[in-house]
């Protein structure tokens, strides 16, 4: 199995079997408020939840592990005594999708299509057989392009923006609280995660931060699946500084230096720092060679 094909079966698999022999129980959850009634649910030290709370109940942006939902209940139910009415996953991954086995029930979930069609069919991943959700922890509320919802006094916006890293990835807008939300369209701090198995391409990667970067206020608070919370600003310097990796590998391949040589001469040594989360030196010049 190919390096990348290892790293989308891990993605995918985090709530099934990905952490299986770890204590779940001392999984944390840290509560940053963002604005009012807008507050980021920070799950194991390592993925991003949103929870919008107000008179009409509690909404929910991702659901992080099937394994982590009691210690993400009690986030919750710390920040309001309302119902979660609403559950809404930026992806197919089950680090944002695994907690729907454990909030679906009675919830509506929202997501693209893609994310739907992913999590409704059985597959095989890893020589493992793996079912598709029930239906009750399927989205049943689905979108193409975007999709507006009046919820606690707000119009929210989703937004699609495919292909760089899957095919289904949103992005969640909270206009009156200048909250967006990207999903993993945005690893803070590090070098990106892109799931070529499942339609994302590094470039494209780069081309969906420039839509966020033109298409929404400077004044945000931006929540990533991963790392820390950014402003626009940071984000705009995000996206230079991955621009700057890419022509770092570019111009090594057009020097004829093969991945391998590439990695063995640590060209992306000046952002080591980014390459302590998930993805590696390595892995991000092994992500970038094929597409450059």
């Amino acid at each position: 199995m190919s390096t990348l094909k290892k790293m989308t079966w891990f993605f995918i698999m985090l709530p099934l079997a990905g952490y299986g022999q770890r204590d779940w129980s001392a999984a944390t959850v840290e509560t940053t408020r963002m604005a009012e009634g807008v507050y980021r649910l920070f799950v194991d030290g390592r993925v991003s939840v949103t929870a919008f709370t107000g008179e009409d109940g509690v909404l929910l942006v991702d659901a992080a592990y099937e394994q982590t939902v009691p210690q993400l209940q009690a986030a919750v139910a710390a920040l309001s005594d309302k119902p979660i009415r609403y559950l809404v996953n930026t992806h197919i991954h089950g680090d944002h999708t695994g907690g729907n086995l454990g909030l679906g029930r009675g919830v509506d979930i929202i997501a693209h299509h893609n994310v739907k069609a992913f999590l409704g069919r059985d597959r095989q991943q890893g020589g493992q057989s793996l079912p598709g959700f029930p239906a009750w922890a399927q989205p049943n509320i689905s979108f193409s392009d975007e999709l507006e919802l009046v919820f606690n006094g707000q119009v929210l916006k989703m937004r699609h923006l495919p292909g760089g890293h899957t095919d289904s990835d949103l992005v969640v807008y909270f206009p009156d609280s200048r909250v967006l939300v990207a999903g993993d369209l945005l690893f803070a701090g590090n070098f990106p995660y892109v799931d070529t198995g499942n339609g994302g391409h590094p470039i494209t990667f780069l081309e969906n931060l420039d839509k966020i970067i033109s298409g929404y206020p400077d004044a945000l608070v931006i929540n990533g699946g991963h790392g820390p919370l950014y402003t626009m600003e940071e984000l705009k310097a995000y996206r230079q500084t991955l621009q700057d990796t890419v022509e770092a590998v570019r111009a090594a391949k057009e020097r004829g230096l093969s991945a391998e040589e590439a990695r063995k001469a640590r060209v992306l040594q000046p952002w080591e720092d980014m390459g302590r989360f998930f993805i590696t030196e390595d892995r991000w010049i092994d992500t970038l060679y094929p597409f450059l």
